[in-house]
Formats: C-alpha cells, sequence, structure tokens
C-alpha cells in the first residue's frame, strides 16, 4: 500500500486542483456577468429616453438643446446603437426651417455619416434621399447667388449704357445747334 506514486495519480491530482481552480474562478464571473448586462440595458435605456427627450425638444422648436442632448447620447456607452437615429435627428434639425442656425451644408454631412457609418439602418434610404436634396438646395442657392451678382453687374453695365447714350444725343443736339 505504500508504494511508489503512478503517474495516473499524479493526473488526477492536478485535474482535481485544477477543477476547483476553475470553479472558484467561475464563482466570481457570475457575478460581473451579471452586473454587465445591467449596466449595459440602463444605458440603453438612458439614451432612449434622452432621444425621446431630443425629439420633443426638438418638437418645440427647442434646436440648440436638442442638439445638446443628441450629442450627449452620441459620445455615451449607447451612442453607437442609437447613432443612425441621432444622426438623422442632427441632420433635420440643421435643416429644419424654424431653425434660424439652419446650416444646410451641417444637415448634409449628418446625413451621409449616417449612411456611411450605418449601412444596414432602416433611416439609411431617407438620410441618403434628403441628403441628395439638401446638395441639390445648395447648388441651386449658389447658382442662384451667382445669378444675382451677374444680374447686377448687367444692370449697372446698362445704367452706363445709358448714360453713355444719353450724352451721346446731348453732343448731337449741340451739334446741329
Amino acid at each position: 500500500m505504500g508504494g511508489k506514486r503512478t503517474r495516473t495519480g499524479n493526473h488526477v491530482s492536478l485535474c482535481i486542483a485544477l477543477v476547483m481552480f476553475l470553479a472558484t474562478l467561475g464563482c466570481a464571473v457570475p457575478e460581473r456577468a451579471a452586473e454587465e448586462p445591467d449596466r449595459t440595458s440602463q444605458a440603453f435605456s438612458d439614451a432612449r429616453r434622452d432621444l425621446d427627450e431630443a425629439q420633443i425638444l426638438l418638437a418645440r422648436g427647442n434646436y440648440q438643446l436638442s442638439l445638446m442632448v443628441l450629442e450627449r447620447v452620441l459620445a455615451g456607452p449607447a451612442g453607437r446603437a442609437h447613432g443612425d437615429e441621432v444622426l438623422f435627428t442632427m441632420g433635420l434639425i440643421f435643416a429644419h426651417p424654424g431653425n434660424q442656425n439652419r446650416d444646410y451644408q451641417k444637415s448634409a454631412a449628418f446625413l451621409r455619416r449616417l449612411v456611411k457609418e450605418y449601412p444596414s439602418s432602416s433611416l439609411r434610404d431617407q438620410a441618403r434621399t434628403w441628403a441628395e436634396v439638401l446638395e441639390e438646395n445648395i447648388k441651386l442657392r449658389r447658382a442662384s447667388s451667382e445669378a444675382l451678382q451677374e444680374n447686377q453687374k448687367l444692370k449697372q453695365i446698362i445704367e452706363q449704357s445709358k448714360k453713355v447714350d444719353i450724352e451721346i444725343e446731348e453732343k448731337k443736339r449741340e451739334e446741329k445747334r
């Protein structure tokens, strides 16, 4: 009985020690794992609440505060999960006709970012459409502005031509006298 140990006995002892170690380690992991989904779900519900608040602020015409709330959501832990909705709403805010600080270029940039960063978003097609409409609007405004400037230049030329014509007529009258 008190003979020499075999290798099998050493392996069994090692396996038992390993199982005990993993069992004690495994007991601590579920506690951390249980906390992680709670934090994630809390961050997700906080982000959802903030998104709803931003929509209410937008509807009330408080664009700046709505943007601040949306930026907070985007920077938060659940920002990636709601990023498409945040970017779409930010695009709408910058294009909103009631927004005194509207900026069609910023609006289009947020919408293009949504299309690029969230290719499987349900808002992707709407964002792409609005971005194209806004970009076309920007081009048309630029062309309109250039046409107005050209129109002003032509009016000045016409006024100068009229003055020259009047001077020529006056000289012809003087020569006839």
